[in-house]
């Protein structure tokens, strides 16, 4: 749908997300994972001959088990429903929703080290960690939640019985966006975007004279003398 203005703009109507509320939230959760739950794993990392061994984990994709990209969206699960609250906020009086909500993150715990003298690298299964949220937005009938991972810290600790693992501690930091959004229609004065034009690139440069050096040579150099 377009309506013809003056100076070649139109007033153009597209469908976008209005973003009604939208704030940052940080949760820090600290998890024992036993070893059943980290998975059959080739060599035990408590093992006698292994050494110099590491850990890290991370968030990955459940569907691909790749690492999860930073400002991921994820899928979250209102648990409750919205309760209204009156706020009084720089003297006006704003109505805000308290909602509740559940995510369910995925991550998976790296060994690496040498089991005697050869080099390891192994990961535990996917590990589920579930984070309930609770918090009060802009978020009226209608709108919907959109959650997306700004950045993670996660550490993970080896517990061994003697020579044989027995759980991992987990400590995972998640900062998260939280925004209550809905679909709109917007009219904005715009113009149409046209190709821009191509590059002039010459396929064959135009061959380049050497620099000269004329205060050495010729210079002032006097011609040989003839022989008589």
């Amino acid at each position: 749908m377009a309506r013809s203005l003056n100076n070649n703009k139109e007033l153009l109507c597209f469908n976008a997300e209005k973003v009604y509320d939208w704030v940052v939230l940080q949760e820090t959760v600290n998890q024992n994972v036993s070893a059943e739950d980290i998975g059959a794993l080739t060599i035990d990392p408590c093992g006698p001959t292994v050494s110099d061994l590491s850990t890290r984990c991370y968030l990955i994709d459940p569907l691909t088990g790749n690492p999860l990209p930073q400002n991921a969206e994820i899928e979250v699960t209102e648990t409750a429903e919205r309760q209204d609250r009156d706020f009084l906020i720089d003297g006006q009086e704003v109505e805000l929703q308290r909602v509740s909500f559940e995510k369910t993150l995925s991550l998976v715990v790296e060994f690496t080290g040498f089991d005697g003298v050869t080099p390891f690298l192994e990961l535990s299964d996917p590990i589920e960690i579930e984070i309930p949220e609770s918090v009060y937005l802009c978020a009226p009938e209608g709108t919907r939640l959109v959650v997306r991972i700004s950045e993670v810290t996660c550490s993970a600790t080896v517990n061994c019985d003697n020579t044989e693992l027995e759980s991992v501690d987990l400590t995972l930091n998640v900062c998260q966006s939280v925004q209550a959004v809905a679909d709109v229609t917007l009219e904005l004065e715009a113009s149409f975007c046209e190709p821009r034009d191509l590059l002039a690139i010459d396929e064959c440069q135009t061959p380049i004279v050497p620099q000269q050096c004329p205060t050495v040579f010729p210079g002032n150099a006097k011609p040989c003398p003839t022989k008589k």
